[in-house]
């Protein structure tokens, strides 16, 4: 009677709902998580498998030069060495993949998640959000630069981003410019709106490898509708001419105050002719 107690106690707790989830607990504990060498939160094996090594800076590298650093390919399931996963000839920063109204390229830009339609889960898709009009009006929406190096080769940009897409188009002589060069200009001048413009012209000078002298024309554009533009020679001396940082904005405010003034002389010149014609 004891051992038949016995037994049926031991089977009550062996198929007991608790006995159960203990023992996944323990099954869960004990499975292997995948290696991560470099500690940046991707399996090695997938960093392996597209050969992007295991740097400590692989994370944040951009090995296609579309826009998407290793990191966000790979939380969206894309291929990291390749600028359209899919094929279907949008290219993968222009795609929507959590279909939330912004691309992921738009997604980068703004800080939210590409492959969480709501970053900040308040219910309210990342493309609805209004604060992120407010950090659109420092976003880059276009740019056109053109220079004259001192061997007299021409390098040539247009840039054009929207929430929706984005194209970079390059003409570049010197084969020494790269769309990552590009991607990091912009991401500097939206970092700092207001940066100085001989900071400006060194940082484009440094990353596309400029010897003096070289010419220089330079307009791009925020989302707040500010526009910006430098033209400038740089000589061999390292001094620079010409206009070394235009606001487009600001000219147009000057414009304005100068058609006031014209108004107000004219309202002023005209009281003497009508005296007179009294």
């Amino acid at each position: 009677m004891k051992r038949m107690l016995i037994s049926c106690f031991a089977a009550a707790l062996l198929f007991s709902p608790g006995w159960a989830v203990a023992e996944a607990k323990g099954k869960q504990q004990s499975k292997p998580k995948w290696a991560d060498k470099n500690k940046d939160g991707i399996p090695d094996d997938w960093e392996l498998k597209y050969k992007l090594g295991l740097g400590k800076n692989v994370a944040n590298q951009d090995k296609d030069r579309d826009g998407l650093t290793n990191r966000v390919e790979y939380n969206l399931r894309l291929n990291p060495t390749k600028t359209d996963t899919d094929k279907d000839k949008i290219l993968d920063g222009d795609e929507d993949t959590d279909r939330d109204g912004l691309t992921n390229s738009a997604e980068v830009a703004l800080g939210t998640k590409p492959e969480d339609a709501d970053s900040d889960n308040d219910r309210v898709k990342d493309g609805a959000e209004k604060k992120g009009k407010a950090k659109l009006s420092n976003v880059v929406q276009k740019l056109e630069l053109q220079i004259k190096t001192a061997a007299n080769q021409t390098i040539k940009v247009g840039y054009h981003w929207s929430k929706r897409h984005s194209h970079l188009h390059m003409k570049d002589q010197t084969g020494e410019v790269t769309a990552s060069d590009v991607q990091a200009l912009i991401n500097d001048l939206q970092a700092s709106p207001s940066l100085p413009n001989d900071q400006v012209i060194t940082k484009i000078q440094t990353l596309f490898s400029l010897d003096t002298p070289f010419r220089l024309e330079l307009e791009w554009k925020y989302g707040s509708g500010r526009t910006r533009k430098l033209s400038v020679k740089q000589s061999d001396k390292g001094n620079t001419t010409g206009q070394p940082g235009d606001d487009d904005q600001d000219d147009d405010d000057q414009d304005d105050d100068e058609g006031h003034d014209q108004d107000d002389d004219g309202k002023n010149s005209d009281s003497p002719d009508d005296a007179s014609d009294e």
